[in-house]
């Protein structure tokens, strides 16, 4: 009877700590996103201010790698992958005020504190994709 009361609590303890990871994840997803779409002019720059908006929100999580040199916001778990599109031509948008969408997906392996037979490594692959857009300017 122990071992399996045990082996729920467990089993609770990683979901509880899984779920909060994945809402932080989510979180800092967003907010990567809604800051390049605020202030980026090209694709590099919406990579840059995301991934550094991301990793740092992302930086108190099991799991997360800072970047060389414990550099956090070059961040390498969780990963950071942007996707941006400047549009002038869309309704409400014109060349001084464009449409500006910034995709970001992270996907990040999170530590957990049991060891579970049947999971490779002891992680969970915690993912997010969230996107954001703004007529830029106004």
């Amino acid at each position: 009877m122990l071992p399996l009361v045990l082996g729920l609590v467990g089993a609770g303890i990683d979901f509880s700590r899984g779920f909060a990871a994945s809402m932080a994840l989510t979180s800092a997803t967003r907010n990567g996103a809604e800051a390049a779409a605020y202030e980026a002019l090209t694709l590099t720059e919406a990579q840059t201010i995301a991934r550094a908006v991301a990793c740092t929100e992302a930086q108190s999580l099991p799991g997360f790698v800072a970047g060389g040199g414990g550099d956090v916001e070059t961040c390498t778990n969780p990963v950071v992958t942007v996707a941006y599109v400047r549009d002038a031509t869309a309704p409400g948008a014109n060349t001084r005020y464009p449409l500006v969408t910034v995709t970001v997906t992270t996907e990040m392996d999170f530590g957990l504190a049991v060891p579970w037979p049947l999971l490779p490594d002891n992680t969970w692959t915690l993912g997010s994709t969230q996107e954001f857009a703004i007529l830029q300017g106004r």
